[in-house]
């Protein structure tokens, strides 16, 4: 009996002992496992947060792109007839000047009536074109925008016209400075209403007639000064405009509001 109990109270402190391991052990390993399990759902939360602020960041910036684009496009679809107007006209009056002989014709040989006509409207067909580049200029100058193949394209004939316009490299008399430009393009804008609009004819007669302002009166003289220039010399307007019928071609690529016959190269 003795050595029976002695086997049983040896056994016996061995199995409560284990148990006592076992029961260490396993609450060992679910305070480790229930800190990794914490830990995993704090940084699962920290990687969802972050995902969220960058979805929400996506779409503020997709969305403010978005609302740019789109007032871009009211102002280009608002300025767009007359801006192709205005180039229209511009590019045909120098066709006439290039190959039918306009100066010669009117402000050389013509009359009292055609000499005024003939120097005063092609100094406002000059200055409403730089009127609406300016008035585009003015209302997008604010909105950043991601740009369009076409308005890259506009933007960089309307930039290369600038600079036909000014170089001293033709020799043609009827230059332009840049500051020049943009500043004739101002004195040309009126104010109507929330909307910027240009001056017509009759009001640029009104506005700029009789020695009224000395820029007005340099560029009617610098048109004189070509009209009076050799037919060769008008090398500058020849440039313009070919330059002017690349805008036609972006603006009206269908022909719809003109069409391919009336807007040859000279």
């Amino acid at each position: 009996m003795e050595l029976f109990e002695v086997l049983i109270v040896a056994f016996g402190g061995s199995i409560a002992a284990l148990s006592v391991a076992a029961f260490l052990g396993k609450s060992l390993i679910s305070q480790l496992l229930a800190r990794e399990m914490e830990a995993l759902r704090s940084r699962l939360k920290v990687e969802g947060d972050l995902l969220v602020e960058s979805a929400k960041a996506r779409l503020l910036r997709d969305a403010r792109l978005d609302d740019r684009q789109f007032e871009l496009e009211q102002i280009m679809s608002r300025y767009r007839g007359p801006l192709l107007h205005a180039v229209y006209d511009l590019q045909s009056r120098l066709y006439n000047v290039l190959v039918n002989g306009f100066f010669d014709t009117y402000l050389i040989g013509g009359s009292a009536t055609q000499r005024h006509y003939a120097e005063n409207n092609t100094a406002f067909l000059i200055a409403q074109f730089f009127s609406w580049t300016e008035i585009i200029r003015q209302e997008v100058q604010f909105i950043e925008f991601s740009e369009s193949d076409k308005t890259r394209r506009l933007s960089d004939l309307r930039d290369e016209i600038y600079g036909l316009w000014q170089t001293d490299r033709f020799v043609d008399p009827l230059m332009i400075w840049a500051g020049e430009q943009r500043a004739i393009g101002e004195l040309m804008i009126e104010q109507r209403g929330t909307q910027l609009t240009c001056k017509g004819y009759a009001s640029f007669l009104r506005s700029f007639g009789a020695a009224q302002e000395p820029l007005m009166d340099r560029l009617t003289n610098a048109v004189h000064a070509s009209a009076a220039a050799r037919a060769s010399a008008h090398d500058r307007l020849l440039a313009v405009q070919h330059k002017l019928i690349d805008i036609l071609d972006v603006l009206d690529p269908d022909h719809v509001r003109f069409r391919a016959a009336s807007r040859s190269r000279a």
